[in-house]
């Protein structure tokens, strides 16, 4: 295999997002014995944070321009069991498999016969770190009750506390169940929509799901940094 070694820049922006959205789903998800009701307040929302050790779903997701219209769909599912452990993969438009265990990120496309290895900090507040650690959702977001219900859900909005060259507000849209929707919005006012189904928490997770094998052929990249939005 050839071993490579640059600043790693997603030909896809799929990063910021997949981060996010993991680490919130981990840290809002309410189980669904517990939770007869979605949150409608703040200091509900945070008292509903809850200890998930594991969480699988699919997700729809989409990409909306600032017109208001969709440029990208893609669709997948995903699996997460504390503490580091996470695959998420896409199925489609392009399959891309995401494995992260032990501070490690293996980002790996099939379409290219490459796999990218990176670390992981969890000491920093960019968006990667806020899944890899511990921090409540409350001291890295500023959290507002948006006051209204779609259907099922009722909807908070989160800005980051910190600088954050990604997105500047997540929409999140809670049921009884847990977190089911989320909306990023971008510094460019375009809107990242990931819809979760068939959601599945605390139920058992395979642990080869978090370990990744180079399969023959494929080269390796090692990236100095995490892959950031283009």
């Amino acid at each position: 295999m050839l071993n490579k070694q640059y600043s790693f820049l997603s030909r896809r922006a799929w990063l910021p997002v997949f981060a996010v959205c993991l680490s919130l789903a981990s840290t809002l998800a309410s189980l669904p014995d517990v939770a007869a009701e979605p949150p409608r307040s703040t200091e509900q929302l945070i008292d509903s944070l809850g200890s998930i050790e594991t969480f699988a779903a699919n997700f729809e997701q989409a990409r909306i321009n600032s017109r208001g219209n969709i440029a990208r769909e893609s669709t997948g599912e995903f699996a997460i069991a504390r503490p580091e452990r996470f695959h998420w993969r896409y199925e489609t438009p392009h399959v891309q498999e995401l494995t992260a265990s032990k501070g490690i990120l293996w980002v790996y496309e099939p379409d290219l016969r490459q796999a990218t290895r990176s670390k992981l900090d969890s000491g920093t507040a960019a968006p990667i770190a806020i899944l890899m650690g511990d921090r409540p959702v409350e001291d890295v977001f500023h959290i507002r009750d948006l006051g209204r219900t779609d259907g099922d859900m009722n909807w908070f909005a989160l800005e980051p506390r910190e600088e954050s060259g990604d997105f500047r507000e997540v929409l999140l849209g809670l049921d009884s169940e847990g977190l089911k929707e989320m909306r990023f919005i971008d510094q460019l006012d375009q809107t990242t929509r990931v819809v979760f189904s068939d959601r599945r928490f605390n139920q058992p997770v395979d642990e080869d799901r978090f370990r990744f094998q180079v399969p023959d052929g494929v080269d390796v990249v090692e990236a100095r940094e995490p892959p950031q939005m283009q």
